[in-house]
């Protein structure tokens, strides 16, 4: 470098070298943690320096990013997942405690660690509250209800904030007490008005009851639950029947207050929500049935009016309002990469769901309404809430957008308008078969008359029960298990546990073999039994680990693995198509009872593969042997082109699994290719000669079953191949690569429910 360019340069050379020097501690920063004003103020300064650099003859250095962002103080695990607050009002948002749910992979997230978040606006450690719910079989913390403070989001702005961990964790030296928010000068109440008479539950009563007994932890949590703890958040769950209900009828009804607190960091209370749910779904009492009222919410300055409401019986609702500052204007972000990457959620193609269709989606529904739920579940054909996750969940888990999140929550709040809610009285939670092993929702006038049946003969109706919506659980759909995961909130963990038992207490005890809840030979299709498997598992995941209905899902779990295992795995030769072979009731070629529908078989196996992924391992010897079936259908003309199971039909609607009924089955899926359609035996699989054949295919490489909508048979086979490869089965990746450079596919966009793909 000549001396003259030196001189003129030299300044700038020593500046950044200097700048690196005293910077170099903040490496951990990345340029995705700086705002846009700053990314844009580093891109000018960086590319100044190059040039000078250059022009020297020398190597550029890298402006390190705590030059804008200070030193970096996230501690031991910098950068676990990042959320983003958005606010939809007109006015800025200052000083609001935010209260969301948050899932970790394993291994992030050790319990004695402390969690802070910050941003690029605001670097310094801003503490978090943590109250942890469950963890991974490690001891690393699976699931937490987060709590922070923000200080400032612009009106229809937003904050990128960033989980860290940094230190081991200390004694919270103040939790907010329900005495401090009595104190606050809190207010909450419910008036129901039916056939003439007023009644009512009071929320400042309830507490100051428990208040009198010693506290929550010190009555039955039937009558006081502590959801969150903590000095930013405390959430208690107080109610029950209504304390002047005088008739039997009045006693169906149930008004619970889900009161979450929330103080700044100063330990001054600034506002609390208020979740109201009122309920008519007792399984045990004199009287059963619709009830008609009207009845007025009002928390603090706010209030909600329904009027001459139809409450359907085993339904219910809620409804919540704010006390104070607090507003719903503010909107919790997940990482939804992250999020999908815990495994607690599929794994998604990306996907952008249409700006206009997220825009015109439904943000709410009044009570006792299905939103967009299947008004009768049982109804043949495609359903929005069919899928791994019904497609209000799967536009959220793709997108993170405001608009499909109300959307998820407006359709897992309707579903309360459906009849699978049984609450015991006696624990305060959904009916468990091992506190009634003879309880049944399907066959309760047909079973035998004994003692036992009797006892745990729920209550029939008494007087109008008639509904507009029939739940099924052939085609239900994932209810409660994203809301709850993303939001923390109780409301909807309870609608899972509802769904979960209702799973169990449907069948005929003597098939599901009493308390022990086995779903082989109980559920009457295979459709029923995968549906059923999947809210099982996402039960048994989401419930805290501390909660009593925990080890009631576990269990129940266990006892279904080790009932498949020995019947299917401990007899493979007796299975040789590896599919769930008792359920030969389609007719094929005009032979009665001798086939099955392949796509029930590829929802079971996705559900056996996930309950896998979910931690509940003794599925996955399970998983691997049923998913042979799916890479068997795309791959076995490889090696047979003439007479191998063609993949083109791989998404047959039925398929010959024997010749006749009664007879065993065919000992190769190849033999049973060919006895249902054996019009194309010996023609090579999706050659010209092949499609001429086919009227419904026009394309080389098109699958038959619909291939182009988004709810088709291929669509219906997508999961169980993603399966197939995340499980490692032979030839799955094969599979996967034919089925993913089909010629026709669908447009996933708005419609995500099957478009899952492999995690590798």
């Amino acid at each position: 470098m000549s001396m003259s360019l030196f001189r003129r340069y030299a300044g700038v050379i020593l500046g950044s070298l200097l700048l690196l020097l005293f910077s170099a501690s903040a490496a951990a920063w990345t340029y995705n943690d700086l705002s846009p004003k700053q990314k844009q103020r580093y891109d000018q300064q960086q590319n100044f320096i190059n040039y000078i650099y250059r022009q020297a003859g020398m190597t550029p250095p890298r402006i390190p990013y705590s030059v804008y962002l200070g030193p970096d103080t996230r501690g031991d695990n910098p950068d676990i997942t990042d959320v983003t607050v958005s606010n939809r009002a007109d006015s800025p948002a200052r000083y609001q405690v935010l209260t969301y749910g948050q899932v970790f992979k394993k291994g992030d997230y050790l319990p004695h660690k402390k969690l802070f978040y910050s941003s690029p606006d605001n670097p310094s450690n801003q503490g978090v509250q943590a109250d942890i719910k469950s963890y991974y079989d490690d001891g690393s913390i699976k699931h937490a209800i987060l709590s922070f403070q923000i200080d400032s989001v612009a009106p229809h702005g937003s904050e990128k904030l960033k989980l860290f961990t940094q230190g081991d964790t200390s004694e919270t030296s103040h939790t907010i007490s329900m005495s401090q928010l009595l104190a606050s000068g809190f207010t909450a109440h419910v008036e129901i008005n039916r056939n003439g008479e007023t009644l009512t539950q009071d929320a400042r009563t309830l507490l100051q009851a428990v208040i009198d007994r010693g506290g929550c932890d010190a009555v039955a949590d039937t009558l006081c639950k502590t959801w969150l703890s903590g000095p930013l958040t405390s959430e208690w769950i107080v109610g029950g029947r209504l304390a002047d209900a005088s008739t039997d009828r009045d006693k169906q009804l149930a008004v619970y207050f889900h009161i979450r607190a929330h103080a700044d960091y100063s330990g001054q209370i600034v506002d609390a929500r208020v979740n109201t749910v009122i309920e008519n779904d007792f399984t045990y009492g004199p009287t059963a049935g619709n009830l008609t009222y009207d009845a007025n919410i009002s928390v603090g300055e706010q209030s909600y009016s329904v009027h001459n409401l139809t409450h359907y019986n085993h339904a219910r609702w809620h409804k919540v309002l704010w006390w104070g500052q607090g507003t719903s204007d503010l909107y919790v972000r997940p990482d939804m990469a992250y999020l999908q990457a815990t495994r607690a959620i599929p794994h998604y193609a990306d996907l952008t769901p249409d700006a206009s269709y997220l825009a015109s989606l439904p943000s709410r529904y009044a009570p006792m309404t299905n939103g967009d739920q299947t008004t009768h579940m049982g109804d043949v054909g495609a359903h929005p809430g069919i899928g791994p996750l019904p497609r209000w969940s799967a536009l959220f888990a793709i997108s993170g957008d405001r608009h499909a999140f109300d959307y998820m929550l407006a359709n897992d709040d309707a579903v309360g308008s459906y009849g699978f809610h049984f609450r015991d009285a006696e624990t305060g939670r959904p009916v468990k078969i091992t506190d009634h092993p003879y309880i049944t929702i399907a066959a309760r006038r047909d079973i035998s008359w004994s003692s036992d049946v009797r006892r745990d003969l729920y209550t029939g109706c008494t007087g109008n029960c008639s509904t507009p919506y029939s739940f099924e659980l052939a085609h239900h759909p994932s209810i409660g298990f994203l809301p709850y995961l993303v939001t923390g909130d109780y409301y909807y963990l309870e609608e899972l546990q509802f769904a979960a038992s209702d799973v169990e207490l449907w069948a005929n005890p003597g098939y599901r073999g009493g308390a022990y809840g086995r779903l082989r030979g109980a559920a009457q299709q295979v459709r029923q039994q995968a549906w059923s498997l999947r809210t099982l598992a996402q039960a048994a995941y989401a419930t805290p680990d501390k909660d009593p209905m925990h080890g009631y899902f576990t269990t129940l779990l266990d006892h279904i693995a080790t009932d498949y295992d020995g019947y299917y795995l401990q007899h493979k030769a007796e299975h040789p198509l590896h599919i769930l072979d008792d359920y030969t009731n389609y007719p094929v070629q005009g032979a009665e009872d001798t086939g099955i529908a392949p796509w029930q078989e590829d929802f079971f196996a996705w559900a056996v593969s996930y309950a896998s992924q979910l931690g509940f391992s003794q599925f996955d010897p399970f998983a691997k042997w049923l998913l042979e079936f799916e890479v068997g259908r795309m791959t076995n003309w490889i090696d047979a082109p003439d007479s191998g199971f063609c993949w083109i039909q791989a998404a047959t609607y039925e398929l010959k699994v024997k010749p006749e009924r009664g007879a065993p089955f065919f000992s190769s899926l190849d033999d049973a290719y060919k006895a249902t359609l054996p019009s194309l035996n010996g023609l090579a699989c999706d050659s010209q000669e092949y499609r001429n054949y086919i009227s419904e295919v026009n394309r080389e490489g098109e699958m038959t079953g619909y291939p182009d909508s988004p709810a088709g048979f291929p669509s219906n086979l997508q999961p169980a191949l993603a399966a197939s490869v995340d499980e490692g089965v032979a030839k799955s990746t094969k599979a996967w690569d034919l089925f993913a450079h089909r010629s026709v596919q669908p447009r996933y966009n708005n419609y995500p429910n099957w478009a899952i793909v492999p995690r590798h």
